[in-house]
C-alpha cells in the first residue's frame, strides 16, 4: 500500500532532522509537556515512571505521534507535588529504561521537560525567587542574586546529566507560563537596573547562563529544546517581536524552541495559556510565524489548540511553524496521528477544550489566582476519554464471558457511550430514542457558536453508532416496560435523562424554560432576565448577547457559575464582561411578571425589567421514568442525568461504565 496519507499530509507527515547529531523525529506531530501523565496515576510515589505511565506515554507513540514529554520540576515538587523525577538518589532510573526501549522500538523520541517554578515555588526552607523583589499572591519572592543563578546553573547541570543517564533523548526547557525563566525574559516582571534587566539582551542573560551550563554538562548528546512565550497575554508583558529577539539570542545554543503564551501571574490569563472553546484554533500560530519571518535558523514550533490533523497542516503548509505539539487533543484521543494517517478522521474523538483534564481534582475554581486545592484529589478525568489517566485501569478488565442481548433506552450522550462501550465488548445492542435525532441535552449546543466542539463530540459519538453493526437503533421509539420485556433482553441500561427544574416562583408560567430557548432565539425579546447563574444560564446569557440582546443574570448563590472548573469559569467571566452581561449574586427571584422579576437581595426588593424572564435553575432526574424499567431484565443499569443530573463527564463515564462491566 502507498502512502497515500502523504498526498493529504504531505507537511504533517515529512520527517524533522534535528540538531548536529541529525536526530530523526517520523513526522512533525509532537506531545506536548502533559503533567497528567503522572498525576493521572503514572509516577509511584517517588517520582519514578510506573507501568501506567509508559502505557500512557506508548499509547501516543504507537498512536502516531513523534515524541512525548515528561515534565520534571528544578528541585523536584518545588510547585507542584507529584511530577516526575529524574534524581538517582531518591528514585532509582530503572523504569525510565523500560519507556526509553517501548519508545526507541518505534523509532519514537522522549523528552524531560525541566521547569523552575520560581515565584511559584511552594517547598518548604526554598525560597520564592524571582527576577524583582516583590509580593505575589500574597507571598515573598526574593529577586535572584548571582550566588542564586548559579546554583540553579549546577542544578540544571546535574538534572540534565541524569536526564542523559536516563536515555532521554531531549530537554525541554520551560521558560513560560511565568515560571523563573520567563520572569526575567518579561518586562512585565523584570525591572532590574543590573546587567539581568533592561533590554531583551540582558533580560536573555541569567536563562542563557542556565542554557550553556546544561549544554557544558551534556555537550550535543541530548537536544534542547526550549518552550517561549509568544505572548504574556498580560498589558506590559512579552510580545511576539520580543519573543523572536529572544529566539534570535538562544539559537545558536539550542535545536528547536516552541511557542507558547500566558502567565499565571493572573489566573484571567489561564483561558490563554489553555485556550477554552471562546479561542481561535492555533491562537498562537500567528506568534509563531513572527518568530519564523525573523530569521531564526532553527526549527520553530507551536502548541495550543492545534485541535485536529487539518490544523496542524495548514500551519505547517503556510510555514506558521516547522512542527506543532499537541496535549488536550491527543489526551482526548492518543490515536489522532495514526488516525489521519490512516484516513479515518472520522473515528478522531473530538476534545471539548473544556480544560476539565486540566482543573478538576486539582485546582480551586473560586478564584483570581493560581493555586492547588488544599487536598487535591487528582481525581483525573478527560470529558470525552473514558479511558484517560486513572481510568485506564479500565483496559485492564476481562473480557465478555459471553454475548449479551442488552437493550438501552435513550440516545444522548451517556446512551450512545453505553452502546458504543457494549458493543466493542461483543454485545447485541438495540438503543431506543423517543425522538428523530441521536445527542439529548448535547443538542442544545448546535446553534452556539462557542461550543462547536461539543457539536462534533455528539456527532463523533453518533457516526461510532452507525459504523457498529451489532447496533440496531430505533428513532422515533418511546420504549416501554412492555416493549422491553417483549425484546427480553439480558441487561437494560437506562439512559433516560433529566428534565428542567421548575422553581416554586408565582408567576413562572409567565416566563419561558431556558431549553426552549435553544433553536428559539427570533422569539426572545430585547431585554432577557434569566434566573440561574449556573453553567446553562451562563453559556444561555453569551449566546443571547452574541445576538445583540442585553441580559442579566440573577443567582442566589455567592458564586456565577460555581460548579464550573477553573479555566471554564474564568473564560465566562471574561466573556460575559466583554458581552455586558450584568450579574446579581446573592440575590432572589420572588416574582415574575409580564414585564419582568421582583428580586431581593441585601439592598432590598427591586424590581428589573424584563421582554423576557427565562428559567435556568438546572435540571433533575427523570427518576419516574427511569424506574419503570427496574427489574425489567437480570441487570438494570441506569446511566447518565437519570442518575444524577450532572455533567457531561459523568454521562460518558457511566455509559462506557455500563457497557464495560456487562
Amino acid at each position: 500500500m502507498k502512502p497515500v496519507y502523504k498526498e493529504k499530509y504531505p507537511h504533517l507527515f515529512e520527517p524533522m532532522v534535528v540538531g548536529k547529531n541529525k536526530v530523526v523525529f517520523r513526522n512533525r506531530a509532537l506531545v506536548a509537556p502533559i503533567g497528567s501523565i503522572a498525576t493521572g496515576g503514572g509516577e509511584d510515589s517517588d517520582g519514578r515512571i510506573n507501568n501506567y505511565g509508559i502505557d500512557t506515554c506508548m499509547n501516543y507513540i504507537r498512536g502516531g505521534f513523534a515524541s512525548v514529554c515528561l515534565p520534571m520540576e528544578v528541585p523536584i515538587d518545588g510547585g507542584h507535588e507529584h511530577m516526575f523525577n529524574v534524581n538517582p538518589k531518591t528514585c532509582n532510573q530503572m523504569n525510565f529504561q523500560l519507556l526509553q526501549r517501548s519508545v526507541h522500538a518505534y523509532k519514537g523520541l522522549t523528552f524531560a521537560e525541566l521547569l523552575h517554578c520560581g515565584p511559584f515555588v511552594n517547598l518548604e526552607g526554598y525560597p520564592r525567587l524571582g527576577a524583582d523583589n516583590r509580593i505575589s499572591n500574597g507571598h515573598e519572592v526574593k529577586a535572584a542574586n548571582l550566588e542564586d543563578m548559579e546554583e540553579i546553573c549546577r542544578l540544571f547541570a546535574q538534572y540534565a546529566k541524569w536526564c542523559k543517564t536516563a536515555k532521554f533523548d531531549g530537554i525541554l526547557l520551560h521558560m513560560g507560563h511565568g515560571w523563573l525563566f520567563n520572569d526575567f525574559l518579561s518586562p512585565l516582571t523584570n525591572h532590574r537596573t543590573d546587567e539581568f534587566g533592561g533590554s531583551v539582551e540582558n533580560r536573555c542573560r541569567f536563562p542563557l547562563k542556565v542554557i550553556k551550563a546544561i549544554r557544558e554538562a551534556i555537550g550535543d548528546d541530548l537536544l534542547i529544546e526550549l518552550r517561549l512565550n509568544g505572548n504574556d497575554e498580560l498589558s506590559g508583558g512579552i510580545l511576539p517581536e520580543d519573543c523572536a529577539q529572544q529566539c534570535l539570542i538562544f539559537q545558536d545554543y539550542v535545536d528547536m524552541i516552541h511557542i507558547t503564551c500566558g502567565n499565571r501571574l493572573d489566573a484571567m490569563a489561564r483561558p490563554k495559556q489553555h485556550p477554552s472553546n471562546f479561542f481561535p484554533m492555533a491562537h498562537n500560530a500567528y506568534a509563531s510565524e513572527i518568530v519564523k519571518k525573523a530569521g531564526v535558523k532553527i526549527p520553530i514550533g507551536v502548541v495550543g489548540a492545534v485541535y485536529n490533523p487539518e490544523i496542524a497542516e495548514e500551519i505547517l503548509a503556510k510555514g506558521q511553524a516547522d512542527y506543532i505539539l499537541m496535549a488536550r487533543a491527543a489526551m482526548a484521543d492518543p490515536e489522532i496521528i495514526k488516525k489521519a494517517k490512516e484516513g479515518r478522521e472520522d473515528d478522531i474523538r473530538p476534545c471539548l477544550r473544556c480544560n476539565y483534564c486540566m482543573d478538576h481534582g486539582r485546582r480551586e475554581a473560586l478564584t483570581t489566582e493560581l493555586h492547588l486545592l488544599g487536598a487535591p484529589s487528582y481525581d483525573r478525568h478527560c470529558a470525552t476519554n473514558p479511558l484517560a489517566f486513572q481510568s485506564a485501569s479500565k483496559k485492564r478488565f476481562p473480557p465478555a464471558e459471553r454475548v449479551k442481548k442488552v437493550a438501552i433506552i435513550g440516545g444522548g450522550v451517556a446512551g450512545m457511550q453505553a452502546a458504543i462501550s457494549c458493543a466493542d465488548r461483543g454485545h447485541n445492542v438495540v438503543l431506543y430514542e423517543k425522538t428523530d435525532k441521536l445527542g439529548g441535552q448535547a443538542l442544545l449546543s448546535d446553534v452556539m457558536s462557542f461550543k462547536k466542539e461539543m457539536k462534533l463530540f455528539h456527532e463523533y459519538l453518533e457516526r461510532q453508532v452507525k459504523k457498529r453493526q451489532n447496533i440496531i437503533v430505533m428513532m422515533n421509539t418511546l420504549a416501554t416496560p412492555e416493549m422491553i420485556d417483549d425484546l427480553d433482553p439480558d441487561a437494560v441500561i437506562v439512559a433516560v435523562g433529566a428534565e428542567q427544574i421548575v422553581p416554586n416562583i408565582p408567576g413562572v408560567e409567565k416566563a419561558t424554560m431556558s431549553f426552549d430557548v435553544f433553536g428559539n432565539e427570533d422569539k426572545v425579546g430585547k431585554k432577557v432576565l434569566i434566573i440561574g447563574g449556573g453553567d446553562i444560564g451562563v453559556e444561555l446569557s453569551i449566546h443571547l448577547s452574541s445576538l445583540d440582546h442585553e441580559c442579566t443574570i440573577v443567582e442566589m448563590g455567592h458564586f456565577i457559575a460555581p460548579k464550573a472548573q477553573l479555566t471554564e469559569r474564568i473564560s465566562y467571566i471574561e466573556v460575559m464582561q466583554e458581552k455586558n452581561v450584568v450579574t446579581k449574586v446573592d440575590t432572589t427571584c420572588v416574582e415574575i411578571t409580564d414585564k419582568g422579576a421582583y428580586v431581593e437581595n441585601a439592598d432590598g426588593k427591586q424590581f428589573i425589567e424584563a421582554d423576557t424572564v427565562i428559567i435556568c435553575v438546572g435540571t433533575k432526574s427523570l427518576a419516574e421514568e427511569r424506574d419503570k424499567f427496574i427489574d425489567i431484565a437480570f441487570d438494570v443499569i441506569n446511566v447518565g442525568d437519570c442518575v444524577k443530573a450532572s455533567s457531561i463527564v459523568h454521562a460518558v463515564h457511566t455509559g462506557f461504565d455500563a457497557g464495560l462491566t456487562l
